[in-house]
């Protein structure tokens, strides 16, 4: 292997002093988690780890693992809480986190020495570290070429003191870095090795959700663990949401659903696609949280590009908060709704009814799908051609938090079964051109008996 190659991915500047300036004041907290690490969250957050270890644990013995190892940082905040500064940077390799099949054994994040005094501060629940600094004596080493020993490493949280005494905080930071600099590794490789080590994973089967991590192992020497893909691995076990998890779930459902009918408050004959992209970025920051991306009009934006009287519609509006996604929908229409519009609404409004009442868990995804569509159907009673739709999917800290159909080179989606505790949605989109979009969805829990809305179940219609 190229020595150039296999030291891209080494933390060339990990241990340098990073110089930043935090933002104080109530203009920070619209983004809080969103930045790494962002400002200090309220005191009603509840800042324990995400994940559901009973459902990990069962997925995990379903699947034959001695344990799951996370390189996509969406598995890295789920299982470490934590997005650092160099994830934030989109370095290549960043961070892992390790949690072993063990119950005895705890779960390892493996993030960069920079990180040291925002992880010490504990505003928040987070896994042993294992942190990475940078090679000493480089040079020395790739002449050695033993890819198989791991380089000498730079001190963690080595901070230069004044003379004067320190802050309780400083204090904390301190003892801190003098106790994770006992596990600290050179690279993040080699963080990752080491967090391996502490698992107990030195051995045994692992499902990794990138299969890089394989070729790390398999080039620095460590072929005696087993990777197999875990992409799907943990999509089984996010999709079964912790009580954490579900406090995040209402929290965002909520703020997403009241930014987009806030957006919608301010709509006027010739609005534009991007006065409302802003007035909803807007919007979700007073809230405290991201905008991700809004459809308005229909899809690929209004028609005649800009909001006119009389035509239906849609709006899908997504927006984060703690890397949780709201996903709401509604249709709208600017002065009276016609005949056709309202017959359109009736028969969707029958349609969420009948995924609230019909929602079981033990029920399929298709089978749901089928009894709306029907339901919405039969409902109708305007005269156009227009057939109603609806396509369940979970939402969680990705868009569409679910797993996919096993044993194919290619991503499809599966047949799920609905479980007590997943967070989904279920759209009811239809469109029909030279006429209007129509949309309505909203987020739900399912429950040990059927299905609850985290927000307010209060569509389809809104009028301007």
């Amino acid at each position: 292997m190229d020595r150039r190659d296999f030291f891209s991915s080494i933390a060339t500047g990990a241990g340098l002093a990073l110089g930043t300036t935090m933002i104080a004041g109530s203009e920070a907290n619209a983004n809080w988690g969103m930045i790494a690490p962002g400002p200090v969250p309220g005191p009603e957050f509840d800042g324990r780890l995400l994940v559901n270890k009973a459902r990990a644990y069962e997925v995990m013995d379903r699947e034959g693992l001695d344990g799951i190892v996370g390189l996509n940082p969406v598995n890295v905040f789920y299982l470490g809480n934590y997005f650092g500064y160099e994830l934030q940077k989109l370095r290549a390799i960043p961070s892992f986190v390790v949690m072993p099949r063990a119950e005895d054994k705890p779960t390892f994040l493996v993030t960069s020495g920079s990180d040291t005094q925002f992880l010490a501060n504990g505003d928040r629940e987070y896994p042993e570290i294992v942190p990475y600094s940078f090679p000493l004596a480089l040079d020395e080493y790739v002449k050695r070429g033993d890819w198989s020993k791991e380089p000498e490493a730079s001190l963690v949280g080595n901070f230069a003191m004044s003379n004067e005494p320190l802050q309780p905080k400083e204090k904390q930071w301190v003892e801190f870095g003098k106790r994770i600099n006992e596990r600290r590794a050179a690279t993040p490789e080699w963080g990752l090795v080491r967090a391996l080590e502490l698992a107990g994973l030195g051995k045994g089967k692992i499902a990794v959700d990138d299969m890089r991590i394989a070729h790390i192992l398999s080039t620095i020497g460590r072929s005696s663990v087993t990777c197999v893909p875990g992409d799907n691995t943990f999509r089984k076990i996010r999709i079964i949401k912790s009580e954490v998890e579900l406090k995040h779930m209402r929290t965002i459902a909520r703020i997403n659903q009241d930014a987009c009918m806030a957006m919608l408050k301010q709509v006027r004959k010739g609005t534009t696609k991007a006065e409302i992209d802003n007035m909803f970025m807007v919007e979700a920051a007073k809230r405290g949280a991201k905008a991700m991306w809004i459809a308005s009009g229909t899809i690929g934006g209004f028609t005649e590009g800009y909001v006119v009287e009389g035509e239906p519609m849609m709006v899908d509006a997504v927006c984060q908060r703690n890397f949780y996604h709201g996903d709401f929908g509604r249709t709208f229409v600017l002065g009276e709704p016609s005949k056709e519009l309202q017959a359109c609404m009736k028969a969707m409004r029958v349609g969420w009814e009948t995924v609230l009442e019909k929602l079981k868990p033990g029920m399929k995804y298709s089978e749901l799908s089928k009894v709306v569509r029907e339901a919405q159907q039969k409902a109708y009673t305007g005269t156009s051609v227009i057939r109603f739709a609806a396509g369940p999917h979970s939402v969680g800290l990705q868009h569409t938090d679910q797993p996919y159909r096993d044993g194919l080179p290619f991503v499809v989606s599966d047949d799920l079964t609905f479980e007590e505790n997943m967070t989904l949605t279920v759209d009811l989109p239809t469109n029909l051109l030279g006429w209007g979009s129509l949309h309505c969805e909203d987020l739900i829990v399912v429950t040990n008996s059927g299905a609850e809305p985290l927000a307010t179940a209060d569509g389809p219609l809104v009028v301007i």
